[in-house]
């Protein structure tokens, strides 16, 4: 398993949400603004791929 428990990967997944969406918003605001509802699907995407694939190279990395 790669992460300690559920919570941790659900942090994880949380956290990294929070940063794209972040960065999703304030790129995309000009020359159109894209809705809320697109942003956070993306962005919920965005984190789960990037939970599901660090998480493995970093298991392999470090041992």
């Amino acid at each position: 398993m790669y992460y300690e428990s559920i919570t941790s990967a659900l942090y994880t997944i949380i956290f990294w949400w929070l940063i794209f969406l972040i960065f999703q918003r304030i790129n995309n605001r000009y020359p159109e603004r894209n809705s809320w509802k697109k942003d956070i699907t993306i962005t919920f995407f965005q984190s789960v791929i990037i939970s599901l694939l660090v998480a493995p190279i970093a298991f392999l990395l470090i041992k």
